[in-house]
């Protein structure tokens, strides 16, 4: 019976992650299914940090848990669509290091990274090899939920040419439940831009990643999210 509840599960999410996202939607291949996966706001203070997404928002964020051997926590929301909000702090007991210190650093709500799933991540990683990008080998990763269950996936980093916007990518286990599915609703992503010094190469970038991110020229680079929520339109990131 446990097994065939995780089968349904996972098939699901899986239904879930293969439907169009108005905005968000690829122009990749059928074999490819591109999209944003989850962006990543930082805050020095997980409590803190989900107190004002609350306050801000109207919906309150769920512990997702800990990540093994990074010293982090982090609280989830879902965006709808086979998206979600990833807030993340660092643990009390994080040794030292330098993203721990820009962690313990940010007294609000901070924009941080963006993350694209790809449901065939060799394709999506010899598509952007053929065009001259380095590309990580696969970083496996996993999480333990509170409830004991286990999440797992695989990552790739691009490491050139050095673009400080550029995404993750992401492909999920098939058996993991997808943090959109069963994290507290409400909210919906309705923009996600980057800003940047030169927009150019992260204009090549999306051509091979369609995923309906914005771009625009600014002096300070940043991720800026943008959120309808119950208490109304939100923007992260902006100044």
């Amino acid at each position: 019976m446990a097994a065939d509840a995780l089968t349904r599960k996972a098939l699901l999410a899986a239904l879930l992650l293969s439907s169009p996202c108005f905005g968000f939607s690829s122009d990749a291949t059928d074999s490819e299914s591109l999209r944003v996966d989850h962006v990543i706001v930082g805050v020095g203070d997980l409590d803190r940090g989900m107190d004002q997404f609350e306050q801000l928002t109207g919906v309150r964020p769920v512990i997702g848990g800990d990540s093994p051997g990074r010293g982090t926590r982090n609280a989830l929301v879902s965006l709808r669509k086979g998206r979600y909000l990833e807030l993340l702090a660092p643990r009390s007991d994080a040794p030292p290091s330098a993203d721990i210190e820009v962690l313990r650093m940010l007294e609000d709500l901070t924009p941080l990274r963006w993350v694209v799933s790809t449901s065939q991540p060799e394709v999506t990683v010899r598509r952007l090899r053929q065009l001259g990008y380095r590309i990580s080998d696969s970083l496996p990763g996993s999480r333990v939920k509170p409830d004991g269950t286990r999440l797992k996936w695989v990552r790739f980093r691009i490491t050139k040419p050095a673009l400080e916007q550029a995404p993750v990518l992401i492909n999920w286990d098939a058996l993991s439940l997808h943090p959109s599915i069963d994290s507290p609703a409400g909210c919906d992503l309705t923009d996600l831009t980057l800003v940047v010094s030169s927009q150019a190469p992260y204009q090549r970038l999306l051509r091979v990643l369609p995923v309906g991110v914005g771009i625009r020229k600014g002096d300070r680079p940043r991720l800026e999210v943008t959120l309808s929520c119950p208490k109304g339109i939100v923007r992260l990131g902006a100044k």
